[in-house]
């Protein structure tokens, strides 16, 4: 993981669903100690309808074209400084906010990770834009591109429930959840969060021959031993960041068929509203640009937060 830099990129469209994301941020305090940067992409009439002043017959509709150009640019600046006095008045330091809007150059999900390589903490961005409000869909185009190709810093999905602290983090001891465990440590320090050090294990299957199916084969006795260990260390590193050893619990989940339906499960009895994961867990194949559990938790767990770490 790049070096911790302390500095949120906030992607906002201008829309009601965009204030969610300002709220979201306003409501959870370790966030109060970042710098923001709320960051809009304007995409501008094409200089082809300006060419049509040259004929007489459409100065009207280009006047109208310019109008609303003009118009949509004063709407996006007042809903930034709108978005800023809100962060302010949460507890926000002026000086910690900046705003930047950007006319659109490659695309809008490309100008935003391009934007996002630019020596940040995180990215921040909701499933869906408010021009796909209508859509019978778990994620926007955007937001599925940033989430799939976003691979050089953490990517939050700002959900819609009540925050209360609390996160559920997926622990299988791979590479990937252990730099999740790292940025939540960093992110929460010395606060009053809730940890619940989630794990599914699941015992492996074979082919059984003579039933015509896979069966369980055993396996979860071994990582039980393991988990458990991985855990305790975990503990001990978010105490070490000070975070209260009452306040880190852990779940671990046996037999469970799917592990991503398991976690959400476990989020909901547990009552927190964010879910934490590696961007790739135990079967870290290269050729995927994220891994099939976070994908899935993604798209079940549709009101909560969800953060997925390089």
């Amino acid at each position: 993981m790049s070096e911790n830099k302390n500095k949120i990129l906030v992607a906002l469209d201008g829309s009601e669903k965009a204030f969610k994301t300002i709220k979201y941020l306003c409501s959870f305090k370790p966030f109060h100690k970042k710098e923001l940067v709320l960051h809009n992409i304007i995409t501008k009439v094409p200089e082809c309808y300006y060419d049509l002043k040259k004929e007489p017959f459409s100065y009207k509709a280009t006047s109208r074209v310019k109008a609303w150009e003009l118009g949509y640019k004063a709407e996006i600046e007042k809903f930034m400084e709108k978005s800023k006095r809100m962060l302010i008045a949460s507890g926000f330091k002026p000086e910690a906010i900046r705003i930047t809007i950007a006319e659109r150059n490659k695309g809008i999900a490309r100008d935003i990770m391009d934007e996002a390589q630019k020596g940040y903490d995180a990215l921040l961005i909701r499933r869906r834009g408010g021009m796909q409000s209508l859509l019978p869909l778990a994620m926007g185009s955007v937001s599925t591109k940033l989430v799939e190709k976003t691979v050089c810093l953490p990517v939050m999905l700002a959900g819609i429930q009540k925050v209360n602290h609390s996160l559920c983090l997926a622990v299988d001891g791979s590479e990937g959840a252990k730099r999740a465990i790292e940025f939540v440590g960093k992110t929460i320090e010395n606060s009053d969060c809730r940890v619940v050090l989630c794990s599914v294990l699941r015992d492996y299957e074979g082919y059984d021959e003579r039933k015509k199916k896979e069966v369980a084969v055993g396996g979860i006795g071994t990582a039980l031993e393991e988990i458990e260990a991985v855990i305790e260390e975990t503990r001990k590193q978010f105490e070490s960041v000070g975070i209260k050893r009452e306040k880190i619990e852990n779940k671990i989940i046996q037999g469970a068929k799917s592990r991503a339906s398991a976690i959400i499960e476990a989020a909901r009895e547990e009552n927190c509203d964010t879910i934490v994961f590696g961007r790739k867990g135990r079967s870290d194949v290269a050729h995927f640009d994220i891994g099939r559990v976070p994908w899935k938790v993604i798209h079940g767990a549709k009101k909560m937060t969800v953060w997925i770490i390089p």
